[in-house]
């Protein structure tokens, strides 16, 4: 299974890198000036569909793309219930940076089974970035599928203390005037990038809210090199595809805080949500 993923990561990659050249906004999903959809994030999606149909059609699965999820209506916790697979896919992850030529993109793939983390994926083409949880180790492989790769073992992380982390400033605010003297809070825009380097220890924590989607290949990452992702109000942990932590839309139902266990009450301290 893991193969053939990472065969359409790097088709979809090559892909995106190729139409980023004459690629244009195709409409807003909402009045956000981020929220746009483009010809690739369509293509990216058909070709997952694909991709599956071909190679897992034996399986009992259905497919959660933030592109298509509006065919569900409120009934996808029940089709969950009915399926033994759940692939989860961003087909393209920071699309207004993908539209306007910049690196800041990536594509995230989750493999859940019985809605448990089972295989996770982010892959950043631009940037030549690949991290991935292979069901029993997590590797990143820095200029994947070429003849230059390097391919590391990544093992649970201990206590991050990198002097960054990421929040939306216009989602969260910063209530310690002397937050700055203790971290640096960045948004890019792109939830994968941004879980990338806190999955890797070079952010020290992700504050969001967030879709299902966004997270794919996150929770399954996360959960091995322990990452939490904690509600923000209840610490309670998000690991697996439950009404308790999304709507029947994939949207989370509250804002969460992704770091190590040992760092939350510090970010927590340092940041709260403006419309919790």
């Amino acid at each position: 299974m893991l193969s053939t993923l990472l065969e359409f990561i790097k088709s979809a990659g090559d892909y995106l890198i190729q139409q980023q050249k004459t690629i244009k906004p195709l409409l807003n999903k909402d009045p956000s000036i981020c929220s746009v959809v483009t010809e690739a994030d369509l293509h990216v999606s058909d070709m997952f569909e694909q991709v599956l149909a071909k190679n897992f059609s034996d399986l009992n699965y259905m497919i959660i793309d933030e592109e298509k999820i509006t065919k569900y209506g409120d009934d996808i916790f029940n089709k969950i219930e009915q399926t033994e697979y759940q692939f989860v896919i961003d087909p393209v992850d920071g699309t207004i940076q993908y539209a306007n030529g910049h690196h800041l993109f990536g594509i995230t793939v989750g493999v859940y089974k019985n809605s448990k983390p089972l295989i996770g994926i982010i892959y950043m083409p631009k940037l030549n970035e690949l991290l991935y949880f292979d069901g029993s180790k997590a590797y990143h492989v820095q200029n994947p599928f070429t003849d230059k790769e390097t391919k590391t073992e990544v093992l649970p992380l201990s206590q991050p203390f990198a002097p960054i982390a990421f929040a939306n400033q216009y989602a969260w605010n910063i209530n310690n005037n002397d937050s700055f003297s203790k971290l640096a809070f960045f948004n890019y825009f792109s939830a994968v990038s941004q879980c990338f380097y806190t999955l890797t220890g070079k952010s020290r924590a992700l504050c969001m809210k967030t879709c299902l989607w966004d997270i794919a290949g996150t929770i399954p990452l996360a959960n091995y090199l322990g990452i939490q992702i904690f509600d923000y109000n209840t610490k309670k942990v998000c690991d697996c595809i439950s009404p308790d932590f999304f709507r029947p839309n994939m949207h989370m139902k509250t804002f969460c805080i992704i770091c190590h266990p040992d760092n939350f009450e510090e970010i927590k301290s340092l940041v709260s949500p403006k419309n919790i």
